[in-house]
């Protein structure tokens, strides 16, 4: 029989998902309380293993000792957990699949795990959890009074990698890739909850199996809440009946009996039956000391009496001690506040019964039974964490009892009282410890008890108290004379606490000014890093303290230095919106292009946060204007990330005074326009469209903005489609159901009109209606709405006709469409060079089988593909050299040459891809360029300031001389650096003794090869 109930448990376990269980003592595996995993497979009844959405995987105990708890049963889409004939009485859901919930108190009322721990119905009443069709029910504490505990981990909103289980080759955009997660999806119609919706940074988007099967195709890189849950209330993964811990009671619960005598006596039949010595309990709280094999509750009375009950006869008690404020209605609200006094619980036995599961008991707390302390931290579970003694704690609540609120008004006649309090608080053990004294003077700002204690011969100037040391306490209170005294006994001022902080992280931290320049007089490193590899001044950035900022600054703190993320100060100002930080780091000469581990820089990081003051005076700041164009790893720029996130003002910002470049493409070769189309962001694409962003421009696949506005135009009318199928197969007794749909299909119909409505307008400028994909579709082979491809057709004749009746009688024959065509299959552009003659006449596929130019009937004797400008790599090469016959250059790059990039070779003549093509143009000859005088080009539709796009790339080459010559003569390379860090080249730094830059002694010369 045990047997069969350990296979039935490891195929119904399968897909899971499961949090941590009464047992855990695994640390962090998981990423925390209330994280979440996948149960992968069953090494053996009494192993199972567990891949957790931070992916880490591993084998946890599920007999005898239980590590899990099993959150959501659902994805495991197995039969047996599918509860027929039953329906969720909030969502509708039917049959419930995974765990039933059924309300003890109502007739026939269930709810899904969703509805459950969503809070539906009454939190009063009491619900059995039916795990599997036929299985025992087990009654539990009503949620009112139980604990709850966030979800984290793969829902909505997570940031996420490829997992353990990934085979869908490069969908990602690669190994390392990062999606975020719109949305949790079954996989299958029998396995809710079993997949995530995911958008890669690439632009792509799929479904992918979390939890369906055991497999788990992602991994989270950046945690979401997923909701909350009542922990307790979850079954444990392996028990029989699943409830190790009935009606949620744990060891060291306090607990009451609030049921009839009668009703007792009945339910303490075969529970260890009543006799007349447990009248007690009916009116004394009493506290858990045990559960049984049976699964029975044993509890402790102060009487000293143990007894056995029935969980079903127990409620826990809802403790609130004398002074304390009354909890919130839903009894949520924590009874404790940061801040408040609280005292230790005296009685030693009660404390190590109810320290149980609640950070547990240590012999090095025996010295706080009684004491004051104060609450420093309330944990998601309501355990404190106190200060007592000079040291911190982790106690239960219910060990603890309020002595004053923190911040409360004090009355004259209980501040006396409170001093005290306040004294005890503080006070020196019994040891006579003079490092702990030491600290707390320093601390307090008691500068004579500093100086009389620094006289004594056995105290230790570096000595701590709860971690710290004399000299980080006083930095962090701002406490100059007792710095000062400090100093004189040669302190050490790069000590670190558990954190890695020094005194001047300390000082950066409580805002002391004058504390920063004490410790730089004293020599201290402003650079120095905690654990975190946080700098002073990044915690100075992070908590807004500008003056500090400032004073770092003056006293030569590095402005860039990186943290643990890779985030600058620069990027912790962005995400604060402290604009007034984020000039003075600029002003300091902070990089603007370090990139964090995510890969973005300030630009990019001021983009996706949607911050415009941000942007606009990192723009005002840039010192090289093409930085504004930097791209990301995945080929994102600033642009990009704007576009995709829908932020029209920093877009605008970008567009107007940062002059981005509009049609960079990213790894998947999209442009912000394609991006924009994509997401359906009218404003931006009104935005790029009218600041001249090409229209034609293809994504990897050979889709325009226009195929993927006409696409999704599509796929919203298929949507809507079947949600009106959907609507016919609603049960009508439901009548919700429709109004939901009814209002679902307004939204359709808003998406699809907005669609339309973009491909209109990307018609009405110029783009092309015939262009075509890898897979051969034009966009009108997309759109199978007869109505909106005659419009299409209308917005584009009007622009031609527009564009024909404002030209001359040589540009209409010169239409550039028409030239670009191939002339072999007019379905490509022309690409490929012939050889000799210059001409380009076909595309790349139809050159093989072209024997003679068609243009001008000479011999092909080479064909050569025109790839993209070697020296920007931004636009295609169109501008072919003679007399070498070479095209590697775009038209704004080729008129700064006097040589071909590609053989050396002067460039007499330039011949425009118009004129390759058979058009007609205007050759351009090098006589008409000087090396001072660079020609005032015209605007065209592919810039709308060409002049800008020169101007950046000298000022490129003016930097990269900066960086490569000597700095002395400004003639020859440098190749010789010292020590500092600077060079020049070896014939002047031979005959220096110090660096021109910085005036440092030059120690060695180095020598680059």
């Amino acid at each position: 029989m045990s047997s069969s109930r350990n296979n039935r448990v490891m195929v119904e376990g399968v897909g899971a998902r499961v949090v941590r269980g009464p047992d855990w003592k695994w640390g962090k595996q998981d990423g925390g309380e209330g994280h979440v995993g996948t149960v992968r497979s069953f090494e053996s009844p009494e192993e199972v293993v567990v891949v957790w959405d931070n992916g880490t995987a591993a084998n946890y105990r599920c007999s005898g000792a239980y590590d899990l708890r099993i959150l959501d049963s659902a994805p495991t889409g197995i039969l047996s957990i599918k509860h027929d004939g039953t329906m969720c009485d909030t969502c509708r859901q039917q049959p419930i699949i995974g765990i039933r919930w059924k309300c003890a108190e109502c007739t026939n009322y269930d709810l899904c795990t969703v509805c459950y721990h969503g809070d539906k119905h009454h939190l009063r009443h009491r619900f059995y959890r039916i795990t599997t069709p036929g299985s025992e029910r087990v009654l539990l504490e009503s949620r009112r009074k139980s604990k709850k505990i966030t979800a984290r981990g793969i829902f909505a909103g997570a940031r996420v990698v490829r997992g353990v289980d990934w085979q869908w080759e490069d969908q990602d955009g690669g190994n390392g890739r990062r999606g975020k997660v719109t949305e949790i999806q079954d996989w299958s119609a029998s396995s809710p909850h079993s997949a995530a919706y995911v958008l890669w940074d690439n632009g792509a988007k799929n479904l992918y199996r979390v939890g369906f099967e055991g497999m788990s195709d992602l991994k989270c890189v950046q945690d979401a809440k997923g909701g909350s849950f009542y922990r307790d209330h979850c079954p444990v993964l392996g028990e029989q009946n699943g409830n190790r811990n009935p009606g949620g009671l744990q060891i060291g619960d306090l607990v009451n009996i609030d049921l009839d005598l009668e009703i007792v006596q009945s339910l303490q039949h075969g529970h260890g039956g009543w006799t007349d010595g447990m009248f007690e309990t009916l009116t004394t709280t009493g506290t858990v000391c045990g559960i049984d094999e049976d699964h029975d509750i044993v509890v402790q009375y102060p009487s000293g009496n143990r007894w056995t009950f029935n969980p079903a006869v127990l409620t826990k008690a809802n403790v609130v001690r004398s002074g304390d404020a009354a909890q919130g209605a839903e009894g949520g609200t924590s009874q404790f506040q940061v801040g408040d006094l609280v005292q230790v619980c005296y009685d030693l036995e009660r404390i190590k019964l109810l320290q149980r599961g609640h950070g547990e008991w240590a012999e090095a707390m025996l010295p706080t039974l009684g004491k004051v302390g104060r609450v420093q931290q309330i944990y998601s579970d309501s355990d404190l964490k106190v200060e007592v003694c000079g040291t911190s704690w982790t106690y239960n609540p219910a060990a603890v009892s309020k002595v004053a609120s923190a911040g409360s008004a004090i009355s004259n006649a209980s501040g006396e009282r409170l001093s005290q309090l306040l004294k005890k608080l503080f006070e020196t053990q019994e040891s006579g410890d003079l490092n702990e004294e030491l600290v707390k003077a320093a601390a307090n700002g008691d500068v004579a008890k500093v100086e009389d204690l620094l006289k004594r011969p056995d105290v230790d100037v570096n000595g701590q108290c709860a971690g710290h040391t004399a000299m980080q306490a006083a930095s962090q209170n701002g406490h100059v004379d007792i710095l000062k005294l400090l100093l004189k006994q040669n302190v050490d001022v790069e000590a670190e606490d558990k954190d890695g902080d020094r005194a001047v992280h300390h000082a950066a931290f409580g805002d002391e000014g004058a504390v920063i320049e004490v410790l730089h007089r004293g020599s201290a490193d402003l650079n120095a890093r905690n654990k975190r590899r946080q700098t002073p001044l990044h915690i100075a950035v992070n908590k807004g303290h500008l003056q500090v900022v400032k004073t770092l600054l003056d006293f030569g703190c590095h402005p860039s230095l990186q943290d643990s993320e890779g985030d600058t100060p620069l990027h912790d100002a962005i995400s604060k919106k402290r604009d007034d930080i984020l000039a003075v780091l600029l002003e300091a000469g902070a990089d603007v292009t370090i990139t964090n581990n995510n890969g973005f820089n300030a630009l990019h990081h001021a983009a996706l946060r949607g911050n415009p003051s941000a942007m606009r005076v990192l723009l005002s700041k840039l010192p090289r204007p093409w930085i504004v164009d930097e791209k990301k790893d995945d080929g994102y720029t600033a642009l990009h990330l704007a576009a995709l996130n829908n932020h029209v003002e920093v877009a605008e910002l970008l567009v107007h005074q940062g002059n981005a470049n509009l049609d960079i493409q990213n790894v998947n070769q999209q442009t912000a326009l394609h991006l924009a189309v994509e997401r359906q962001h009218t404003q931006i694409v009104r935005l790029l469209v009218r600041a001249g962003a090409k229209l034609d421009i293809q994504d990897k696949d050979g889709d325009t903005p226009l195929h993927e506005a006409l696409r999704h135009h599509t796929l919203s009318q298929l949507r809507q489609l079947q949600d009106m199928q959907d609507v016919g197969k609603v049960d009508t007794a439901w009548e919700p159901s429709k109004n939901t749909l009814i209002m679902g299909l307004g939204t359709q119909g808003a998406e699809k009109k907005s669609a339309a409505s973009i491909a209109c307008f990307l018609a009405a400028n110029g783009a092309d209606l015939s262009i075509r994909n890898k897979k051969g579709q034009s966009p009108l082979d997309l759109c199978p709405d007869p109505s909106l491809c005659k419009a299409l057709a209308k917005c584009h004749k009007e622009k031609v006709s527009g564009q024909v009746g404002s030209r001359s009688p040589s540009m209409i024959n010169n239409d550039s469409e028409t030239l670009e065509e191939c002339m072999v299959c007019s379905d490509m552009k022309r690409d490929t060079l012939f050889g000799p003659c210059g001409h380009i006449a076909t595309c790349s596929l139809c050159s093989p089988r072209v024997k003679k130019c068609l243009i001008c009937k000479e011999q092909v004797q080479s064909r050569t593909k025109i790839e993209e400008c070697v020296v920007c790599s931004d636009k295609k090469a169109a501008v072919l050299f003679q007399p070498c016959g070479h095209m590697c250059a775009c038209e704004n790059c080729a008129s700064l040459m006097k040589k071909c990039v590609q053989c050396r070779a002067v460039v007499e003549r330039r011949v425009p891809f118009i004129m390759c093509c058979g058009g007609k143009g205007t050759e351009d000859t090098t006589d008409d360029i000087s090396s001072g005088n660079i020609p005032v080009l015209q605007k065209d539709k592919d810039n709308t300031n060409v002049n800008a796009d020169v101007q950046k790339l000298q000022q490129q080459l003016q930097d990269i001389k900066e960086q490569t010559m000597c700095p002395v003569c400004l003639d020859r390379l440098k190749n010789m650096i010292f020590l500092c860090g600077h060079g020049t080249c070896q014939l002047c730094g031979d005959r220096m003794s110090e660096c021109p830059i910085c005036r440092k002694a030059i120690e060695r010369r180095i020598l680059l090869y």
